[in-house]
């Protein structure tokens, strides 16, 4: 029996991102396609002429060799040192990293990802891979999705349209069944290393909080970023790296600092890119770079890029609208609000209620009680005067802040939540 399904096709570059944004000036390239390309290189990323077979003499061969060993550097523990001149020497003639996306991702280098939860970092994500799909293998290691939730993301059961990705796209997902070692980070770790030496030099990994369970933990999530570091270099690898933000409320410009896990992870990466949602508009998010090392960065607060989630013959993706301001898509409520929530939480301690009794009289969640005490406390902020002094005839009650502690509550207790709580 025939299938009534068709085949979407690839998304179209008409009104693509990819199409209309304007890409990073990077020295010695050339753009091609939605990426960057340097000019002595072909589509498929062959050698420079100069690394080509050449008709060198076999003295003249023998020379060359000889020249390189004197090259090499000198070892120092585990340092490889030589001078700064022989370092730029033996690089000169390196053919330049491709600059994909529009300046966005950098070939041979680590980028984070980030965004709050419902921003699209997936859709984006795989936006990026299909972009380097058109060109080399690139695997999309999908720790998130189960297949059939993948099947439904892309494919549209109205229409019975299924999304056709590049052929060089590759999803990756943990097969249970192949799990050998408790470690799990090392497995993961070891599987993109497996996949490196077949020949794979593009990896997405969806997400690091998955990939690196103790993330939070700067030991931790350094040991697992140098040992990605090292899989890097090995086989000049080009690795994006998808995560999450803590809850953010809208007011602040998104920093390096609100990427989750340790405060520490940031600086293992070589670029950073920020999802942000938009207050103007439910379905708008903007694109920013938060750190870069080897390009320029073009997308700061005064050019973010902005783009609209919309479905595509049924599929969820980004349509690119233009430039923009950070500030015009960040809240600007009045911050009193905070405050006066603040006030009410310690008011309501100094009568000696406990966080938890707190949370259940102002309906709101116990963690945005601890949050706000946690507020209170760096910010040193304490009840006005006038509260001191109608507090006068009341017992004082000597019970400090009490410190951030996890959720001890019976599983089957259901505290109340704010829609803000759920943003």
């Amino acid at each position: 029996m025939g299938s009534s399904r068709q085949k979407a096709q690839p998304r179209s570059s008409g009104t693509s991102p990819r199409a209309t944004a304007p890409p990073a000036l990077v020295a010695d390239t050339t753009t091609i396609g939605g990426m960057l390309m340097s000019d002595d290189r072909d589509l498929q990323g062959t050698l420079p002429a100069e690394d080509l077979p050449g008709d060198n003499t076999p003295v003249e061969e023998i020379m060359e060799e000889v020249e390189k060993a004197q090259r090499q550097p000198d070892k120092y523990g585990i340092f490889a040192a030589k001078s700064g001149n022989s370092w730029i020497e033996d690089c000169i003639n390196m053919a330049a990293p491709i600059i994909f996306f529009f300046g966005l991702i950098v070939q041979y280098e680590i980028t984070a990802l980030f965004g709050p939860t419902g921003s699209g970092k997936t859709i984006f994500a795989m936006m990026i891979a299909e972009e380097i799909a058109r060109f080399f293998k690139v695997m999309y290691i999908d720790l998130e999705l189960s297949a059939k939730q993948f099947q439904m993301r892309f494919s549209d059961p109205e229409t019975g349209l299924i999304h056709v990705f590049p052929e060089n796209f590759i999803r990756a997902e943990i097969d249970p069944d192949l799990i050998t070692r408790e470690d799990l980070e090392l497995e993961i770790l070891d599987s993109i290393e497996a996949a490196a030496q077949k020949g794979i030099l593009f990896f997405i990994l969806d997400n690091i909080t998955f990939a690196c369970n103790d993330s939070e933990k700067g030991a931790t999530a350094g040991q697992f970023m140098m040992r990605l570091i090292r899989l890097k270099k090995k086989y000049n690898l080009t690795i994006i790296c998808v995560a999450h933000t803590p809850k953010i409320r809208g007011y602040e410009p998104l920093t390096t600092s609100h990427m989750a896990g340790s405060a520490k992870l940031m600086n293992f990466f070589d670029e950073g890119i920020a999802i942000g949602k938009s207050a103007r508009d439910a379905n708008l998010r903007y694109v920013k770079q938060v750190k870069t090392r080897s390009i320029p960065m073009t997308y700061d607060e005064e050019n973010v890029i902005i783009y609209e989630v919309t479905k595509e013959s049924g599929i969820l993706t980004y349509d690119f609208k233009g430039h923009g301001n950070e500030n015009d898509h960040l809240k600007h409520g009045n911050p009193a609000e905070d405050l006066d929530e603040i006030y009410a939480i310690l008011r309501l301690q100094k009568q000696g209620m406990s966080q938890r009794e707190i949370a259940k009289t102002l309906e709101i969640s116990l963690g945005k009680v601890q949050r706000r005490l946690e507020k209170a406390r760096e910010k040193n902020i304490t009840l006005p005067d006038d509260d001191a002094a109608a507090d006068s005839n009341v017992s004082p009650v000597s019970e400090p802040i009490q410190p951030i502690q996890p959720d001890t509550a019976p599983a089957q207790q259901v505290l109340p939540l704010t829609t803000e709580d759920h943003e």
